[in-house]
């Protein structure tokens, strides 16, 4: 993930995961409309939805 945010910087992968969990855009939808590559959109969606499933579960 850390090379993700390196090559897109923080502001861009932020809103990904806020297109992606808060308006429930599909991960390549989402890193279409920020120029970030289809295969990173489905990495930045992966990792935020495992971390919020994490988050969930933790008592």
């Amino acid at each position: 993930m850390t090379t993700v945010v390196d090559r897109y910087g923080d502001a861009v992968v932020r809103a990904v995961i806020h297109r992606i969990l808060v308006d429930g855009v599909p991960f390549r939808t989402a890193a279409a409309d920020h120029d970030v590559t289809a295969v990173d959109g489905v990495r930045i969606g992966t990792v935020a939805t495992q971390v919020l499933r994490e988050l969930n579960t933790d008592p």
